[in-house]
């Protein structure tokens, strides 16, 4: 416990956490770790505390009723996750998954009601996340509804591809199984084969034992066109 206490501690000033929380709401932080494909909360959940993603990454996507899910975007570090939930009560709409293995703060929302809701520090931090929310999910949609499935591949490899790939060199990653990336890139599972095989027979990507080995990757950015599912 005195561990996570001083670990903690690294990542409120690693962040900054003390320009938005006061030093009572700093004691209350615990840490959590969600491993690789673990839901940190689902549709229709009722949060019971507010996440902060301090290291990892996780994607989130939202389930269609046809039983089809929509990919929204990724996030990195410092995500936070249940703000829109507690401030307005409503329940999750959205499936949060840890992409690796991520690590979070969490504060109980009722501490944050009692502290929290009424500072000024921490509603303006609440309300530029919300702000920034409402942006990229409108350039989610955009990218789902406007953009052919090639483009959204390109934009999905590049998220989920760690920081070295932005550097014009091959790297390599491994992906979903196709028919669950075919599901969040809103296609089929044909079609994204086919794809891919385009996209190989170009000398972009290679297929390999799972992963995708990106070989262009100028040519992947130039698809993407700079959307990028965050």
């Amino acid at each position: 416990m005195e561990q996570d206490h001083s670990r903690i501690a690294q990542y409120v000033k690693a962040h900054r956490l003390e320009a938005i929380f006061d030093e009572e709401t700093i004691k209350e932080m615990k840490l959590l770790t969600y491993e690789k494909g673990q839901a940190l909360c689902a549709a229709g959940d009722q949060l019971q505390h507010l996440y902060l993603l301090v290291k990892g990454k996780i994607k989130v996507y939202t389930l269609l009723p046809n039983g089809k899910s929509v990919l929204l975007r990724f996030n990195e570090p410092l995500a936070v996750i249940g703000d829109m939930e507690l401030m307005t009560g409503y329940p999750v709409r959205c499936t949060v998954e840890s992409v690796g293995q991520s690590l979070f703060i969490a504060i109980k929302t009722d501490v944050l009601r009692a502290r929290s809701c009424h500072d000024p520090r921490f509603l303006t931090y609440i309300i530029q996340l919300l702000s920034h929310k409402l942006y990229t999910a409108a350039n989610a949609s955009s990218l789902n509804l406007l953009y052919p499935v090639e483009n959204r591949l390109a934009s999905y490899l590049l998220s989920i591809s760690p920081e070295a790939c932005i550097q014009p060199k091959r790297d390599e990653m491994r992906t979903e199984k196709l028919t669950e990336l075919a599901e969040l890139l809103g296609t089929s599972y044909r079609h994204l084969n086919r794809i891919i095989t385009k996209l190989e027979k170009e000398g972009v990507i290679t297929r390999k034992r799972g992963s995708i080995v990106i070989r262009d990757m100028q040519r992947m950015k130039e698809l993407a066109s700079g959307n990028l599912y965050q």
